[in-house]
């Protein structure tokens, strides 16, 4: 499952090479002379059939970031979630993604896709959240984003016709996974933020958003989610 756009196959390979490297590799320390934040999270979660629910990558959130701490083993200070302080940097995300059946008597067809805001949708009314991201995202007054932590009905059925969902909410059409038998659904990436995303500010928010659509091929059953990302933040002002 690739979350990156199509490139050639030469540029692909160099871009693999390098993604690690761009992420700082595990000795960097600093961006010029300011320091790093290492921000690592894990969520585990059960979605049903016939539900979706967006997990947070990274999103502006200074209130809910909190404030960095010394860690031992660690040569920079470190966070325990996704939120970010304002015009801090993100380049890139580590996905480890694990998906498993409940019942492996049933087939599950898992769709990924994502949602990235800017300033703009950030300041949506919660209506226009609910009409543009099935109310699988929430912002404050201050811009400051965040998944909800509840499941939303969705159905690739309802996400075809609704072509309001498929501009916001992108890919889940182009990424489908089928687990069968126990099978487990295994991905491990780095991926870039999209540019409206590098630079930390209020509205800023990016997604990974998982669908389990089982329904219309058997009577379906819930998935196991485990969700672990890794991205270092280059704050705006030394910390």
């Amino acid at each position: 499952m690739a979350f990156q756009r199509y490139r050639g196959r030469s540029s692909r390979r160099r871009g693999r090479r390098s993604l690690a490297s761009r992420q700082g590799g595990t000795g960097s320390t600093f961006s010029g002379s300011v320091g790093m934040i290492r921000h690592s999270n894990t969520v585990a979660f059960t979605l049903g059939t016939g539900s979706a629910r967006a997990f947070d990558l990274v999103c502006f959130n200074p209130t809910l970031r909190g404030t960095p701490v010394a860690a031992d083993g660690s040569s920079t200070k470190v966070l325990i979630n996704n939120f970010t302080a304002h015009g801090s940097r993100v380049d890139y995300v580590t996905i480890q993604l694990t998906i498993l059946q409940t019942d492996t008597t049933k087939n599950n067809t898992i769709y990924a896709g994502i949602i990235s805001t800017s300033f703009n949708q950030g300041q949506l009314s919660a209506a226009l959240m609910t009409t543009n991201f099935k109310d699988m995202i929430e912002s404050n007054a201050a811009g400051e984003m965040k998944a909800k932590a509840t499941v939303t009905g969705l159905t690739m059925g309802e996400y075809s016709y609704k072509d309001i969902l498929q501009h916001n909410i992108k890919g889940l059409m182009r990424r489908q996974m089928q687990l069968y038998s126990g099978r487990t659904i295994s991905v491990n990436q780095t991926v870039p933020t999209p540019r409206r995303n590098k630079r930390q500010q209020n509205g800023s928010g990016f997604w990974l958003v998982l669908m389990n659509d089982s329904s219309a091929i058997t009577a379906g059953s819930d998935v196991e989610i485990r969700l672990d990302t890794f991205f270092k933040e280059i704050p705006g002002t030394v910390v």
